[in-house]
């Protein structure tokens, strides 16, 4: 995909509350398919992803599941 389309998908699993285990799954997803400039601002979404994170997908992100 090109133009940013991955990135705009991105910041689409955190437009909604919580951002659950699912999401958390997709934005890695995500961020190992960009490259370059596109994969380093989906790096720079985790922070943000973590803030809203339910239970589950917070777990997921710090590495305890």
């Amino acid at each position: 995909m090109s133009d940013m389309m991955l990135l705009a998908r991105a910041q689409a699993l955190l437009g909604h509350h919580p951002f659950t285990l699912a999401d958390a799954r997709a934005l890695e997803a995500l961020e190992e398919d960009a490259v370059g400039e596109e994969g380093l601002c989906i790096a720079e979404l985790w922070e943000s992803a973590l803030s809203q994170a339910d239970e589950d997908a917070r777990r997921y992100l710090l590495g305890k599941e």
